[in-house]
């Protein structure tokens, strides 16, 4: 049947080709697809049986009035495996545990539904070679369900060698793209959710602070944000975008805390800010050595915070080496922190383990030139399983670009530390 199917095709696909290069309309009304593909685009879907749950949710919704219209639309349509597959996922069974989309709710419905459609022109997503039309591209698209909710996240589509991904799935669209007189159809193996995840918190504008001090706290996903935390008392805040929000500290911060975000979807994990011990704020709580270029303990050239910060000349693969005055138990810890102001683009590795600059011990952090980085690295990251009894006195910062930087780069490091 497929074979048949495809000679099909091919043979109205010759029958067009000719009928376009013997005519001055450059408009391409129809290509791929079958002979009731001359119905509308809503029809299309109406009339193919494997879309049946999408036809019902589109009913339930109350949607009917708004797709079944003369304007051009774009559907990309979830088959009923798939469909009945998110139902059973999200808990709206029956009682005899079978799929039931009545159970879902009209609101949730209607989002849904419009998440599936971009009201435009037609799309096609098979190129023909030499032939201009309104091919479906990779990248973000507004569904008409992002003219309802802003907040909703964007379509986002892959196309790479005629293969249609949705959704960030990682799986192919089954069927060609069905064409109807005003739009297109694409059934798809997956169902879209446009709905953000869980906020994510990436960094932090300082690494220590004060009480009424305005942090910047950058990340993901903030969207409907509900509060912002700094340990279990709430800070005032202004939700800048969906990647940054302004927060004041707490009236009764002491030293340090935990920040977590929590929006309508989801809490981050947690941040933290200030720190539990300080092993080098002007001046080191210790003493270390290095290697691979000069060191300044106590520089005034560039600082983070306060008078002082380490000024290290970073040849490629040089380091420091830190030891404390105090033997720390990581279990008391969740995080090393540090400010770096690196002079060019690099890397470095950091490692509470040993001064070996063995990297499995460590971690790496790519470091943004010609601006404070504020590194907030978990102590899970530096392999704690590692140390003798859960103990550790040093810090070992080494560069680790692989020999790119220059002889002149130049690290500047301040406010390191534990939370």
């Amino acid at each position: 049947m497929k074979n048949i199917y495809n000679k099909v095709k091919h043979i109205a696909l010759s029958v067009f080709l000719v009928v376009a290069a013997s005519s001055c309309d450059n408009e391409i009304e129809d290509i791929g697809g079958a002979q009731q593909n001359y119905n509308t685009a809503y029809g299309l879907i109406q009339a193919n049986s494997n879309l049946t749950t999408f036809t019902k949710a589109i009913k339930l919704a109350g949607l009917e009035s708004t797709l079944n219209t003369a304007d051009n639309y774009t559907y990309f349509v979830p088959n009923d495996a798939a469909f009945d597959a998110y139902l059973v996922a999200n808990g709206y069974v029956n009682d005899l545990g079978y799929p039931d989309i009545t159970l879902v709710s009209v609101d949730d419905l209607k989002q849904l539904v419009l998440s599936h459609v971009i009201k435009g022109v037609k799309k096609r997503v098979g190129k023909l070679e030499g032939i201009e039309a309104d091919y479906l591209e990779t990248g973000d698209y507004v569904t008409m369900a992002n003219a309802v909710n802003a907040d909703l996240y964007l379509l986002s589509i892959n196309v790479t060698n005629g293969v249609l991904k949705v959704n960030g799935s990682d799986k192919e669209a089954p069927g060609l793209d069905y064409y109807g007189t005003n739009g297109f159809v694409n059934v798809l193996s997956n169902v879209i959710e446009l709905t953000p995840p869980a906020p994510v918190i990436t960094g932090l504008s300082q690494v220590l602070a004060s009480a009424g001090d305005v942090i910047t706290i950058t990340g993901q996903n903030f969207v409907k944000v509900k509060s912002v935390k700094f340990g279990s008392t709430e800070a005032t805040f202004t939700a800048v975008s969906k990647t940054e929000i302004k927060a004041t500290v707490p009236a009764d911060f002491d030293s340090y805390a935990l920040i977590v975000v929590e929006t309508e979807f989801g809490v981050s994990a947690p941040s933290g800010i200030g720190l539990k011990y300080l092993l080098y704020e002007d001046s080191l709580k210790g003493w270390g050595w290095g290697w691979g270029g000069d060191i300044t303990w106590d520089s005034t050239e560039k600082v983070s915070r306060g008078t002082n910060a380490i000024k290290k000349v970073a040849e490629a693969w040089s380091g420091l080496f830190m030891h404390s005055d105090l033997l720390l138990k990581a279990a008391d810890y969740q995080f090393v922190k540090m400010s770096v102001f690196p002079t060019e683009s690099t890397k470095i590795m950091v490692t509470i383990n040993s001064d070996t600059g063995d990297s499995a011990k460590g971690t790496t952090v790519t470091l943004v030139p010609g601006q404070w980085n504020n590194i907030s690295i978990p102590i899970s990251a530096l392999h704690p399983e590692l140390l003798t009894d859960g103990n550790f006195d040093s810090v070992f910062i080494q560069e680790f670009s692989g020999g790119t930087i220059t002889p002149s780069s130049i690290l500047y490091i301040d406010d390191i530390g534990f939370l």
